[in-house]
This record gives C-alpha cells, structure tokens and sequence, in this order.
C-alpha cells in the first residue's frame, strides 16, 4: 500500500529554511543600505563643507558676514547696514563686488541647488513719507533686490525666491541698539536639490521650521531698518 505524502509537512520543511534564507538577505540588503546612506550623508557634508568655505572666500571683504553648514546645503547671513542705507533697498555701491563674487560662485552651482533669499528688520517704525510702508514690504524689497543682482550676473531667476519678514524673526529682542542692528539682515538659504528637477516650493518647505511670531498688535506701527 502507497504511503500517503504529507504536503503540510514537507510544506513546513521547505518553508522554514527559505524564512530564514529571506531573513539573512533583508539584514544584509539593510546593512548595505545603512552603509550607503552613511557615505552619501558624509559625501554631502563634505559637499556642503567646500561650499561653506568658497562661499567665505567669496565675502571676506564684507564685515560680519556669517556662513554656516546646513544639512542641505548652506546658510549666509549679511548685516543690512553692510548692504543698505537706512530705510533703503537699493544696494550700496561698495557691495556690488563682493556680491559679484558671491554671483560667479552661485552661477557655477547651476540647477543643482536653489537660493531663497529672506529680508528681517528690527522694530523701529519706517521713515514716515517714504518708499516703503512697512516693514514687510521694506524687508521684502531687499530681498529682491539681491536676488535682483545676482540674476544680473547670468544667475537662472527660476532657481530664486524672495520672501520678506519684516521684524516679526529676530534674532534677539529688539531692546538694544545692538540687538536692533544683529536683527536687521538678509538670511541667503542656499538649498541642495533632492532631484534636479525638484521644485523650488520643496526647498523652500525644507527650511528649518522657526517659532512663530505673535502677530502685530492693531495700530502698531511697521518699522524699517
């Protein structure tokens, strides 16, 4: 008589070596993904590393320029007085070629990277009569303005953005002079692409998320710095 097989049996034989075969591959493939996203992490930063040191080299000439290393790329921060006259956006003539440098660097990026460029003033009211009637918009101006210049020197305009923030992101409360003068700047955010053809909306929403400021009190005046 025929011994009848045992499929469920022979079933569960088979099935537990290819588990544990199936098991050893996916810790491997993991392992070598980790490895992988460690080099990439290290070449990046390294990337990012060259950038921030160019990008110096770029505006040693101007005071109190700040460069520092993001994750995604690069952050610079110039001091407005060193940029602009008081209530101004208009850049200053001894700007324009520190600025120039700044541009050829920006230009040898091309579209693997996009900028976004943010205004910030300090609290003080704008100059009552003049170009501007806030803050904001004051801010926002000398944003543009930048931007405006560096596309002057063959920079791509579809790889900017502007933003304007007014005095509503200090750096420090605006109670000294001080203090005012650290919180009037322009913040240059230059961002790595995930893909080449990335839209400049993802970079921007990869900023670091800042705390939100309390809105304006009504009748508090805008102020231009």
């Amino acid at each position: 008589m025929k011994k009848k097989l045992d499929f469920s049996a022979a079933m569960s034989a088979y099935m537990m070596p290819y588990i544990g075969v199936m098991t050893i591959l996916c810790i491997f493939f993991l392992i070598q993904y980790s490895d992988y996203s460690e080099k990439l992490r290290k070449k990046n930063a390294q990337r990012n590393e060259i950038l921030a040191m160019e990008v110096k080299e770029d505006l040693k000439e101007m005071q109190d320029v700040k460069v520092e290393v993001m994750e995604d790329g690069v952050k610079v921060t110039l001091p407005s007085s060193v940029m602009f006259d008081l209530s101004l956006a208009k850049l200053k003539a001894s700007a324009l070629p520190v600025l120039r440098n700044f541009a050829a660097s920006i230009l040898k990026l091309k579209d693997r990277y996009l900028i976004v460029v943010d205004g910030h003033t300090d609290n003080a009211p704008v100059f009552y009569g003049g170009d501007f009637s806030s803050n904001w918009e004051l801010s926002l101006y000398r944003a543009i303005s930048v931007i405006d210049f560096l596309v002057s020197e063959g920079n791509d305009p579809s790889l900017f953005a502007a933003a304007g923030h007014g005095e509503y992101r200090p750096l420090y409360p605006n109670d000294t002079p001080e203090h005012q003068a650290e919180n009037r700047r322009v913040e240059i955010y230059i961002r790595r692409r995930t893909a080449p053809e990335a839209p400049l909306a993802q970079v921007i929403a990869a900023q670091r998320p800042e705390q939100r400021q309390p809105a304006p009190q009504e009748g508090q005046g805008d102020d231009a710095k």
